[in-house]
């Protein structure tokens, strides 16, 4: 390849070839400026300095023959040493795992994602981060909250059932954080209590489906989706997210959601306690964002025997607490119907722990996938002007958020507001200060459930089974279909229930 790369050839955005989604995905969570090249043409690689490339896909030699001697070359496949699993493809996993957590005492059980992603994305980045200061190149992503916050917080809302006496006690509680709730609404619950309904209006309400279930069946997903949109969206709702009852994600329920024309949903047995993604499916990144929250709620130390809602208050407090100390969005989640509603303590303990952290942004998920949509959509390039100096130029400035840069440079970063398209750089100064040691997290990813499923829950997951889709309603295309409906025809004279 001729020798076209000049001396002030960009240092951001890195230029991926031949790398795997899950490194696209990651290096989009942190707001790291980077492209992705298609096609190996004399031009393709102008763009920047520091070209990332997988060592399983192509060969060091051959990337010398598409590479000048300015470019600096880095196999990502060094990242996956030491992990007992291929990172990357961990990172793009869609397959949910029964989890288990030790907390203060409880064992608490909940079907989530089967890898830790969040805490991947940190380890693959800190090495990558060092890949790149040991080549002197450049450290600088967007950061992750509009100037000048450092962490999120938003409590989500799951409204299943419909007990409007629980709703309007939560509510009184709820009154704290009215600027930083999210509230899904399951309308098969909900469309005929209209005090509740209008107690939502003018509020963060968004869409939990209409029967409180996520099928395999994805013309069942749609209609599901679609009659709860109908309802909201005549209440004079405008639906933007979905949350998926259970956490539970599959592909069709996501090509449902775009079909729809949704921005974001939050289901974390595809991913929890983690920066904001687009998910991986059929070859292609999702057009729906996942806004991950912390997976574990009241009712699982309800079906653990705790009772009363101090030790739910105590934990959730802690999770928000660490979260705002590590700089990640602190999202929380919970229900009001015989549960938050009869638990006061737990909406006064996230209040006051919120009252202690003046940096952080109080806002609704809905709010959230905007600002990340719009950070996502942000094109930029750092350009070396001299010694320790870079021009950070953005392409169609937009001043809908305040934006900053967050320099890092080995244990110190400085975050820098910006005000327009260009800015210039001196790193050496900038005011830094050092990053806090991670702390310890009292809440690490749940252990694998290593209990035997039985015969019938087995059966249960082969037939899709479930007991909210009317009879009528069920879909008879597959043999699971028809399977799950005369099961439940058999079933409504023998015991009263379908």
């Amino acid at each position: 390849m001729s020798e076209i790369l000049g001396p002030n050839a960009a240092a951001l955005p890195f230029l991926l070839w031949k790398t795997p989604p899950g490194l696209e995905l990651i290096l989009g969570q942190e707001g790291i400026a980077y492209e992705s090249i298609r096609d190996a043409h004399p031009f393709a690689f102008r763009g920047g300095r520091f070209v990332l490339f997988d060592g399983r896909r192509e060969s060091a030699s051959a990337m010398r023959a598409l590479l000048t001697s300015a470019h600096v070359a880095i196999d990502v496949d060094s990242l996956r040493e030491g992990e007992p699993i291929d990172p990357f493809q961990a990172l793009i996993d869609d397959r949910p795992m029964r989890g288990a957590w030790q907390v203060q005492g409880w064992t608490l059980h909940e079907r989530v994602a089967r890898h830790p992603k969040a805490w991947i994305r940190e380890r693959l980045i800190a090495r990558l981060r060092e890949a790149v200061a040991a080549r002197d190149g450049l450290w600088m992503r967007l950061a992750p909250f509009p100037h000048p916050y450092r962490s999120a917080f938003n409590l989500r809302v799951d409204l299943d059932e419909p007990a409007a006496e629980d709703y309007f006690r939560f509510a009184l509680g709820r009154n704290l954080l009215d600027d930083c709730c999210t509230h899904f609404v399951s309308t098969n619950a909900y469309q005929h209590e209209a005090e509740v309904l209008a107690n939502l209006a003018g509020r963060d309400a968004q869409s939990h489906g209409h029967y409180h279930y996520i099928h395999r069946d994805g013309e069942a997903n749609l209609r599901n989706l679609e009659r709860a949109d109908g309802i909201l969206r005549a209440q004079g709702f405008p639906v933007e997210g979905f949350a998926a009852p259970h956490g539970r994600w599959n592909a069709s329920l996501d090509d449902a959601l775009e079909s729809l024309g949704y921005s974001y949903s939050t289901d974390f047995q595809l991913g929890y306690d983690d920066f904001p993604f687009f998910p991986w499916k059929d070859g292609r990144f999702s057009k729906v964002l996942q806004v991950p929250v912390h997976p574990i709620c009241e009712g699982l130390f309800l079906d653990a025997g705790a009772t009363g809602g101090r030790v739910v208050a105590e934990h959730l407090a802690r999770v928000v607490e660490e979260k705002v100390a590590a700089g990640e969005p602190a999202f929380v989640y919970g229900h009001p119907e015989r549960r938050l509603g009869r638990m006061p303590e737990v909406p006064l303990a996230l209040a006051a722990t919120l009252r202690r952290q003046p940096l952080v942004w109080r806002t609704t998920l809905t709010e959230m996938a905007r600002w990340w949509r719009w950070r996502a959509s942000r094109k930029w390039l750092a350009i070396p002007r001299g010694p320790g100096r870079y021009e950070v130029q953005f392409e169609d400035w937009d001043a809908r958020y305040p934006v900053a840069l967050e320099v890092q440079r080995g244990d110190f970063r400085c975050l820098l507001p910006l005000n327009g398209p260009r800015t210039v750089l001196d790193l050496r100064t900038l005011a830094y200060d050092r990053r806090p040691e991670p702390a310890r997290r009292s809440v690490r990813p749940p252990e694998p459930d290593r209990r035997n499923p039985s015969l019938k829950q087995i059966i249960r997951q082969a037939i899709d089974w479930e007991t909210e889709t009317p009879i009528d309603e069920i879909p008879s295309a597959t043999i699971a279909g028809r399977v799950k409906k005369g099961l439940r025809r058999w079933k409504l004279p023998r015991t009263g229930t379908s």
